[in-house]
């Protein structure tokens, strides 16, 4: 007869599991290093654990002994960005993750990465927001909100002067939505929950009211500088989907003067612009972004573990994958 193998039992306050290799290098993914190096550093974890003899560790002993791993093999800043996500899970307030830029970027897939990766299980498009409300209100009545973002001045026969109209048809239709995405803001505020919102709409630079006392916000701009890649996205993003390229290729000189616009705005107050360069770069950087608010939020309130961090929250080895969050697929 085999002999089995030994397990480590992660305890909790009332349960124990048996620690898993696989939750934990997902859990080392939020660090932004590649998912194969995970799993060498989650196995690593698991032979320390092996050779301390014991057949049980508190979650508290395991987060400090992977952060132990952690440091000795990657350095202290991969040990303090794994210490950001363990925070995430435990805040008392809600974070809200706000992800702008124009149709072609790649908002919808970084979003949804971003909440994968972090666990996070609502990602909204404002643009969903527009299609309830040009459901609800005629062409006549509020025409704006029944074009795409770059199209609005065309549609309304703005007189367009260096792409002044096309930035004016966009802000007349932000400001159409702007109460839904604010009821959206105010319900996961009061609900204390995390949520990815992305869409053209999310003016860089606009003071979402209440954002900052009630939320951990995260606000930045995607955007793709090179031409060429800006291009290159719209062919990529049709294949398989409904969306043929030439609709926006027709509209790309509007699409980047929108950008060039949004650009602008987010750079004056000193809103992150993220410059898409593939996939995983961009991802790493968004996740960046989000970790660092997380622990400069915990820093600024002086609280620790024993404070405002939920001693009840998920931890690494024990956590379930999270689940895909469902979104719609519409164009800006």
């Amino acid at each position: 007869m085999a002999k089995r193998s030994r397990e480590i039992v992660v305890v909790r306050s009332d349960y124990g599991l048996p620690y898993s290799k696989g939750l934990m290098a997902q859990s080392i993914m939020a660090t932004g290093l590649p998912p194969e190096r995970c799993f060498t550093l989650a196995r690593l974890i698991e032979e320390r654990l092996l050779g301390g003899g014991r057949g049980e560790v508190d979650v508290s002993e395991l987060r400090w002994l992977a952060e132990e791993v952690l440091a000795q093999e990657e350095g202290q800043h991969v040990a303090r960005r794994f210490r950001q996500w363990w925070l995430l899970g435990r805040l008392d307030r809600p974070l809200i993750v706000l992800i702008g830029g124009v149709t072609g970027v790649g908002k919808s897939t970084v979003a949804t990465q971003l909440a994968n990766r972090l666990g996070i299980t609502r990602v909204v498009a404002t643009d969903q927001i527009r299609q309830v409300v040009r459901a609800f209100f005629s062409r006549e009545f509020m025409p704006a909100v029944h074009y795409s973002s770059f199209d609005v001045a065309e549609a309304l026969e703005l007189d367009d002067r260096g792409g002044a109209a096309t930035a004016a048809g966009f802000l007349q239709q932000a400001a159409d939505i702007a109460p839904g995405i604010n009821a959206l803001l105010e319900r996961a505020m009061s609900e204390r929950s995390r949520i990815v919102i992305e869409g053209v709409h999310l003016i860089p630079d606009r003071d979402d009211f209440e954002l900052r006392d009630r939320a951990i916000a995260v606000r930045m701009l995607l955007a793709v500088r090179d031409e060429q890649a800006h291009r290159a996205h719209f062919h990529m993003r049709s294949q398989g989907s409904s969306r043929p390229p030439e609709r926006y290729l027709e509209a790309f000189e509007r699409i980047r003067a929108l950008q060039e616009y949004l650009i602008d705005r987010a750079e004056g107050p000193g809103i992150p612009v993220v410059d898409e360069g593939g996939l995983e770069p961009t991802i790493k950087r968004v996740m960046e972004l989000v970790l660092d608010a997380v622990g400069a939020d915990d820093a600024g309130l002086g609280t620790s573990e024993g404070g405002r961090l939920e001693a009840a929250g998920d931890s690494p080895g024990l956590t379930p994958m999270p689940s895909r969050p469902a979104r719609g697929n519409v164009s800006d």
